[in-house]
């Protein structure tokens, strides 16, 4: 646990970018984006703790209609949907160190519509929850991005990636045990333990080879302008 993580019964993962080293001295802001695991196993005490917080804004990784629905006991939240990998062929014996290339790699298109709607909604509702399932290979491909524009240092990056761990554990002990089943049914090998370091410093490498994360995002459809607003977020 660190300080800019915010402890829920059944809700895991849930983590500001705020507080990070910059390159220029500075700290990322506080309070704009928050990364998480799915609020869909969350107590309705924990629903009602994260909107005390601010949490009424989530733009959700996963692809559509993922169970179970959580919305219902937070009526008036709003909530955005950006599948970043539902059209991806993801080769089945992928290593889990390879998990976040192939993401950079091919879902160019979808990582930049949801960094466009992250910091569409953060403009002007933050906090933003996003979120896939465990919050740790979607939501941390989405955290490394926003992070490298901020101009946070690879190995505050890397850290952060690998914080969401000791979370993924718990998480998957728990609902293992309460639904006596596997928790990530059709899930590959790859994903179905923790993130190694590895996988954040290749993406890094890939990332500094495309040009940097301005240069990625921009291939992927996002404008100039729309990068300097992402930037700009965490600054």
């Amino acid at each position: 646990m660190t300080e800019r993580s915010h402890t829920f019964e059944r809700w895991w993962n849930v983590r500001d970018l705020g507080g990070l080293p910059r390159r220029d001295g500075d700290t990322t802001r506080r309070g704009v984006l928050v990364r998480a695991a799915s609020p869909s196993f969350a107590t309705r005490d924990d629903i009602a703790h994260g909107r005390q917080l601010g949490f009424e804004t989530f733009v959700d990784l996963r692809m559509p209609d993922h169970g179970p629905d959580w919305r219902e006991t937070a009526p008036g939240v709003v909530t955005v949907n950006v599948d970043l990998v539902g059209s991806l062929s993801r080769p089945a014996d992928i290593a889990a160190d390879d998990v976040l290339p192939v993401l950079l790699e091919g879902a160019r298109e979808q990582v930049a519509a949801a960094v466009r709607e992250i910091t569409r909604l953060a403009q002007t509702s933050p906090p933003v929850v996003f979120h896939c399932h465990t919050g740790k290979d979607r939501t941390g491909l989405i955290s490394l991005l926003m992070l490298s524009l901020a101009s946070v240092p690879d190995d505050a990056i890397v850290e952060d990636y690998l914080a969401s761990n000791p979370g993924f554990e718990e998480m998957r002990e728990t609902l293992i045990a309460d639904l006596g089943t596997d928790f990530m049914p059709g899930a590959p090998a790859s994903v179905r333990g923790p993130v190694p370091r590895a996988g954040a410093e290749k993406a890094l490498q890939a990332l500094a080879a495309a040009g940097g994360a301005a240069a990625y995002l921009e291939s992927g459809g996002l404008t100039p302008e729309k990068i300097d607003d992402a930037a700009g977020l965490l600054r």
